[in-house]
């Protein structure tokens, strides 16, 4: 018999490593909904919200809740970056950006 194809996956925050591993199914959310991503996806990346949840050989493993985070697919490689902000959140001030462009003589 074959052996069934897996995703192996990296799930990292900003000080360390959450979770390494080999998965046969990724759940999650983003904008459009829930979604499942399994062996042979297709190169795929998200900003994902409420949680991850990972499954091996048809049971559920881990449930990983998060605010926000990306999620990268590619070639059955998974990668997910915990703790990022998104841009349209941080203060301008921050950055010293103007709300409006200099008046001009």
């Amino acid at each position: 018999m074959a052996e069934k194809k897996k995703i192996k996956l990296r799930v990292r925050d900003t000080d360390k490593l959450v979770f390494e591993g080999w998965v046969d199914r990724i759940s999650s959310y983003n904008e459009e909904g829930p979604f499942d991503i399994y062996p042979q996806h297709a190169n795929f990346i998200s900003i994902i919200k409420k949680q991850i949840t990972l499954y091996n050989d048809g049971e559920k493993i881990k449930d990983i809740p998060l605010e926000r985070a990306i999620l990268k697919i590619k070639k059955d490689v998974a990668k997910v970056f915990l703790g990022i902000e998104i841009l349209s959140e941080i203060n301008e001030e921050e950055f010293n950006v103007e709300k409006k462009p200099p008046k001009t003589s």
